[in-house]
């Protein structure tokens, strides 16, 4: 057994859920990725993250339980949902649902940016490139490099495929050990000294 298996196995026995996360962090269930410490996450051992993603905190949950993929290089804002389970409302002998839950995956990409407040539904797939708009609901699969935004969210836009696929060959992507230099866009600025 690897000394990875071995800690993995050996943090899961701890019975103190804040102790058993924080461990899960500092001894890398997630190696070269960002993940902050006030991401909630169920069933972690169903949660499978590519390198470099960035994960922000402020009320993100990731529910896990019918299996959660982020591919590398994608980032997710604070306040996201992801879902992975759902009641079965189907059922013919209860209302509002019954007592049986239905388990779906659900996938996000390579180099995805998923904005803050969005809420991502079971089944669901981001395909590679994909953006999805702060305080969106995801409800059915977004394709490569669109962009998506709204409840529910639909497609507001594309990203330029030719430009992605070479950055993405190229292996350009963010360093999130460097800071982020924002600029200054004042559009209102423009408008007066228009008129």
């Amino acid at each position: 057994m690897s000394m990875q298996r071995f800690r993995e196995n050996l943090i899961q026995k701890i019975p103190i859920r804040k102790l058993r996360k924080y461990l899960a962090f500092k001894y890398g269930w997630f190696p070269g990725n960002y993940v902050q410490p006030d991401v909630k996450i169920s069933s972690i051992k169903k949660l499978k993250v590519g390198g470099n993603v960035y994960i922000s905190g402020g009320g993100t949950k990731l529910c896990c339980e019918g299996g959660l993929e982020i591919g590398k290089n994608t980032g997710i804002g604070e306040g996201c949902f992801f879902i992975t389970t759902n009641h079965n409302y189907k059922s013919k002998t209860h209302v509002p649902y019954d007592n049986g839950g239905i388990m779906q995956k659900t996938i996000v990409g390579e180099n995805c940016w998923i904005g803050a407040r969005s809420m991502i539904c079971p089944g669901v797939k981001i395909d590679d490139g994909a953006i999805v708009a702060m305080g969106s609901v995801v409800t059915k699969s977004v394709p490569k490099c669109a962009i998506v935004g709204g409840n529910p969210a639909k497609i507001i836009g594309w990203r330029n495929i030719e430009e992605y696929e070479e950055n993405a060959k190229a292996n350009r992507t963010i360093h999130r050990d460097k800071p982020i230099v924002f600029t200054v866009k004042d559009e209102f600025k423009k408008y007066l000294e228009s008129c």
